[in-house]
């Protein structure tokens, strides 16, 4: 009776194990898919020089192809100047407060007359049984670069 209690005991250590390695290695590949996602969404946007109705329409239909589904808050009650969007639209609309994106993105005024854009994404942690566990999101922003049209970019963000 004593083996089995023992042997008991190591098989639950073993499954807790497995299941923690499981998790990691889980969040690491959604981790590194998201940033690889991330880089290409800022490699768009410094390519066609800002958010235009060109590049948001790049951004969505890479996003759909890759199988990015994943969507998140984007702002607090604090922030303001960031602007979310849906795949479905090639518009960006002003990021409420609880209100999930599929991405958003920030202006932020660099030297001079340079702009560059803070870029959010998010990933989702899944586990095999529990299922959705958490959420994250990953930031990165845009080298800095003159933007030749400003009316585009106010045409995109609905103002």
């Amino acid at each position: 009776m004593r083996r089995a209690i023992g042997q008991t005991w190591i098989m639950q250590l073993m499954i807790i194990f497995i299941l923690l390695f499981a998790g990691y290695i889980i969040l690491t590949l959604n981790y590194s898919r998201t940033v690889k996602v991330k880089n290409e969404v800022i490699s768009i946007v410094e390519k066609y020089e800002g958010l235009n109705d060109y590049s948001i329409g790049l951004v969505n239909s890479y996003l759909a192809t890759s199988g990015y589904n994943v969507s998140g808050v984007c702002t607090s009650k604090s922030e303001e100047g960031i602007y979310g969007g849906d795949l479905a639209s090639n518009k960006l609309e002003k990021a409420e407060s609880g209100k999930k994106y599929n991405y958003c993105f920030k202006k932020y005024q660099g030297i001079s007359v340079t702009n560059y854009y803070q870029i959010t994404l998010f990933y989702k942690f899944n586990l095999p049984v529990i299922g959705n566990a958490s959420g994250f999101s990953v930031k990165g922003t845009t080298n800095s670069f003159k933007s030749y049209d400003e009316e585009e970019y106010e045409r995109v963000i609905g103002s």
